[in-house]
């Protein structure tokens, strides 16, 4: 980055700690309201946050992806699931520069866009006259409630040919909402299901016929390099923001509170002078550090993939930091559990909503551990993936 570029990342970064205790004060509220508060998502509005990687010519910051994910870890401080819906829009408005310049006009008709994003191709759509008829639902569609635009992964299905994925932009208007999103964590994204029957114009569609490929129909953007991260290696690394927030917050508040509380049924009235306290600490913290590491290079391979995006075994190992990343913050906060005691269960203690959070997002299908330490492992012994989401 040049100079100009590190000021802006060191002010996005800035601005996100500063929403951190607003964020903090609506997260029992968004918890209980299934959704991020309105309040939460006008001060990231007016934060600018939103539109940190949108294209420069559309008023966007074009911030890189490290800074994408600090943004998002100092946001996850404050409230994992209004930072996982702020990350979501930030981070499908660059998914969006691929679109038709035609199209991006359309989204950027109105200030602050905000796109939802369903990857898993579960609708279809089927050739008309001017464009396509998309039918389906989709699950998991975080941050509806407040989108503008559903950006939703279906298949083109054309006599005699075999499906081709491509991405469709709805109005989220046009679009059904189930009421699903009944879940032990991170329940305040609004992640419900959304279903769609509607007529889908050519220019906003983007087809997808190689996963190894970055495809641009935007004429403006086509030399742009900023805009050739392949998309899943990009939403998977940029995922780790949220995680890594949950547990630098868990952390925080266990280095405060070993200083304030004993243990119940021994001897210590201070938690902070007992062993197993000066293990556990140590153990989270190191853990912390190998989860940034794993984010770190995750962010830096996406830079190498962008230049080689048929790079399968980088691709892939993007997918396993991210996971591995994801996998420690759940062992940090699982440590800082074990070392809080009863009281921390309670529903008011902020560390019950980590808890919950992060088991949640774990679990995620990007970045489930299991499933990516296959696909890593699979590739490190010569074999193909057998994926197409690399």
């Amino acid at each position: 980055m040049d100079d100009k570029q590190d000021v802006i990342a060191a002010q996005a970064v800035e601005t996100a700690a500063r929403l951190v205790p607003l964020l903090d004060s609506k997260a029992e509220e968004a918890r209980t309201l299934g959704r991020p508060t309105d309040e939460a998502i006008e001060a990231l509005e007016d934060s600018g946050l939103l539109m940190l990687m949108a294209p420069k010519i559309r008023g966007g910051r074009q911030i890189s992806l490290s800074t994408f994910i600090d943004v998002g870890e100092q946001l996850a401080r404050g409230c994992a699931s209004t930072a996982w819906v702020a990350s979501i829009y930030i981070g499908t408005l660059y998914m969006v520069a691929g679109f038709s310049d035609e199209a991006q006009d359309d989204v950027y008709a109105t200030d602050n866009p905000k796109v939802l994003a369903a990857f898993n191709p579960t609708g279809e759509a089927v050739p008309v006259s001017g464009g396509y008829r998309l039918t389906g639902t989709w699950r998991f569609c975080t941050g509806q409630h407040h989108a503008d635009w559903a950006l939703l992964s279906s298949l083109i299905m054309r006599d005699g040919q075999p499906p081709m994925p491509a991405q469709f932009l709805v109005p989220r208007g046009e679009c059904r909402s189930a009421d699903d999103w009944q879940v032990s964590g991170l329940s305040g994204t609004g992640s419900a299901s959304l279903s769609a029957d509607v007529f889908v114009p050519e220019h906003r569609v983007l087809p997808f016929s190689d996963p190894t490929t970055v495809l641009s129909l935007s004429k403006a953007l086509a030399d742009d390099p900023y805009f050739k991260m392949p998309f899943i290696p990009f939403f998977a690394t940029g995922a780790t923001g949220t995680p890594l927030g949950m547990a630098s917050a868990a952390l925080d508040l266990m280095k405060d509170r070993v200083q304030k509380r004993g243990i119940t049924y021994t001897q210590y009235t201070r938690q902070a002078d007992a062993s197993i306290t000066h293990f556990q600490m140590d153990s989270a913290v190191m853990k912390l550090d190998q989860a940034r590491f794993h984010s770190e290079r995750a962010a830096a391979t996406v830079a190498s993939v962008a230049e080689d995006p048929s790079d399968t075994a980088l691709r892939v190992r993007c997918r396993a930091d991210a996971a591995w990343t994801t996998s420690l913050c759940r062992e940090v906060v699982e440590i800082v559990q074990q070392a809080s005691g009863a009281s921390a269960i309670h529903r008011k203690d902020p560390l019950s909503r980590i808890v919950s959070d992060i088991q949640a997002l774990s679990v995620h299908s990007f970045i489930l551990h299991s499933t990516n330490a296959e696909l890593h492992g699979r590739v490190l012994c010569g074999l193909e993936p057998g994926v197409a989401f690399i």
